[in-house]
């Protein structure tokens, strides 16, 4: 295949030097540019215009290019021919136009699911499964198929080794991609008499989301998760709950002295092949107690840590066994004095929730989410919600920054905000009754309908009688450069916006934003009653309510503005 692709490049110098460039026809162009890669192509635009307007007038070179910024192999040909290439490009044209300003939606789901208790932890969705777990057990609600009833998991069937072993139920991660279930449990307390004993520390137990039986997939259906301290009595805390990528489950936690007065709690974290059965222990770099920390994978190698001290740590993965790297620490603004001190005085970050897309790397999606579903890995973005006593915020994070320079870093390096923050971020205001989803590059974000928070502002709380909209932002570079080239301002078609400059917020530092993003809001208002969460994925917008004993569930989706493709070739334009 790289001969291949060798030979046709060379043919291409050959001829154009013969001839020129300029000389040949357009189709013979766009014919020998489909032989190349996404990325040669998208080389050969950016350092020539005749291969540009070349591109511009090739709906197939377009599909090509918009497969592979949806993460699929353009190259392969197994199907290529299955459905036509006017079907795929209004495919793709329909789903970049689902979220226009002042679009529509329709209600494509909606059901109501009494709980058996009345605690429960918050929902999470997931290629538009529902799953929540309540007092004494698992609800799993598929949000597409009326008539399919949910899955209640009982407490004893999800944590075999629980009642056995004498353990405490720690967290529940479903992953409807791979049918998989994973339940963690874990002791109170544990005692090393010896320092060379290795301890357990956790179970994980593997199952089939669909059917309640072991995962065939999995070596076994529990594995035991084991550590060796000194001689001592520890608490064993996990923090958040595990990350899964594929057949890789990383779960963080760090150990605590439990008697005496002096301790030095350490980090560590467990990675986990659950297809092999493989686990191994490895200690991170950071020291001390955390609150309130995040873990987040971006792909099989790549981990990022989120901790109460301000940072990002970036961590990759090394090998087989997973080994982890640090190669660089992002230090967020730091925080005004006042708001959250540690007992040395020094400013920590106050409560932190992270929002970033689900992993779907390593996994076999079902076809029919496939490509209208996954999303892109252009312009992924991640959302730090920071809740202060005063003045919170929102700071949005390209992640095209973590995947740029994991690699580059043989040492771990610090990298203070003013050398990452205006060039990789958006901030604005916020509050947390304006409820957030992340998919791919877009947001969800719940508030009123003419509002967008500006630097500056103080942002009030939504009326619990009131209405709300749904806005949706889209921060995917290439889509933003696109609508800046052709964006007409007295077209409603695309609002392009910036964020602007901070006259005020939590953080001691002056904070200025110029990078655009795109902004679209639902024409439809949603009650504010029981109004619980919203969930964000490719097509479809889930929220949930909670009255008294229930658990209110609604899937709308964008009407589409059914985009015709009977112009002649030359004549498309690129998505």
């Amino acid at each position: 295949m790289e001969l291949a692709m060798e030979l046709v490049e060379d043919l291409f110098k050959i001829i154009t030097m013969a001839v020129g460039l300029s000389s040949l026809p357009t189709e013979l162009i766009c014919h020998i540019l489909l032989f190349l890669t996404p990325k040669d192509i998208c080389r050969c635009a950016i350092t020539c215009k005749i291969v540009w307007d070349a591109i511009q007038n090739s709906v197939h070179i377009q599909y090509k290019l918009e497969l592979y910024a949806q993460g699929l192999d353009a190259t392969d040909s197994t199907n290529a021919d299955s459905i036509g290439i006017a079907s795929k490009m209004r495919s793709l044209k329909n789903l970049a136009s689902l979220w226009r300003p002042g679009f529509h939606v329709n209600t494509v789901f909606q059901d109501v699911v009494t709980p058996d208790e009345q605690y429960m932890e918050p929902q999470f969705v997931k290629c538009g499964t529902l799953w929540v777990w309540r007092m004494n057990d698992l609800l799993i609600r598929d949000c597409k198929k009326k008539t399919k009833p949910p899955q209640v998991w009982p407490e004893h069937g999800l944590f075999k080794q629980a009642h056995t072993h004498n353990l405490t139920r720690h967290s529940v991660v479903v992953d409807p991609l791979q049918d998989l279930v994973v339940a963690i449990s874990s002791p109170p307390a544990l005692t090393w008499d010896d320092a060379r004993q290795d301890q357990l520390v956790f179970w994980v137990d593997f199952w089939l989301a669909s059917s309640q039986l072991p995962h065939p997939d999995s070596a076994c259906t529990s594995l035991e998760c084991r550590h060796t301290c000194e001689p001592d009595t520890y608490a064993v805390h996990i923090l958040g709950r595990p990350a899964i990528c594929g057949d890789r489950i990383v779960v963080l936690y760090h150990t605590k002295h439990t008697l005496g007065d002096m301790f030095t709690p350490h980090m560590f974290i467990q990675v986990i092949d659950w297809r092999k059965g493989h686990v191994k222990r490895h200690a991170l770099r950071e020291l001390g107690e955390q609150l309130y920390t995040n873990l987040h994978l971006v792909d099989k190698r790549t981990m990022l840590i989120i901790n109460s001290k301000g940072y990002i740590l970036l961590y990759t993965l090394q090998g087989l066994d997973g080994s982890p790297r640090c190669r660089a620490t992002y230090l967020l603004p730091i925080l005004r004095l006042g708001h959250y001190l540690s007992a040395d005085s020094a400013p920590i970050l106050p409560y932190c929730v992270v929002y970033a897309s689900p992993s779907f790397h390593g996994t076999v999606a079902h076809p029919d989410l496939m490509p209208s579903y996954v999303p892109s890995p252009e312009s992924q973005i991640m959302i730090l919600e920071i809740l202060p006593i005063s003045w919170p915020v929102m700071i949005v994070i390209d992640m095209a920054m973590f995947s740029e320079k994991a690699l580059r870093s043989e040492t771990p390096v610090d990298i203070p905000w003013s050398d990452w923050g205006p060039k990789y971020t958006w901030c604005f205001p916020h509050h947390p009754s304006h409820r957030i989803s992340v998919f791919g590059s877009k947001m969800a974000y719940a508030l009123p309908l003419d509002h967008t928070p500006e630097p500056g502002q103080r942002v009030e709380a939504l009326s619990p009688e009131g209405n709300f909209y749904i806005h949706i932002w889209d921060f995917n570079k290439r889509l933003i450069a696109r609508s800046e080239n052709i964006h007409d301002p007295d077209s409603p078609e695309v609002v392009i916006r910036k964020p602007g400059r901070f006259a005020q917020s939590c953080f001691d530092e002056d904070l200025a934003f110029n990078r655009p993003y795109i902004a679209s809001v639902c024409a439809e208002p949603f009650s504010m009653r029981n109004f619980d969460r919203v969930f964000l994925e490719q097509d479809r917008l889930t929220l949930t309510r909670l009255p008294v004993g229930l658990v209110d569930i609604q899937v709308v989706s964008p009407i589409s503005m059914e985009v015709g493709l009977e112009h002649e070739r030359h004549r498309e334009k690129p998505l």
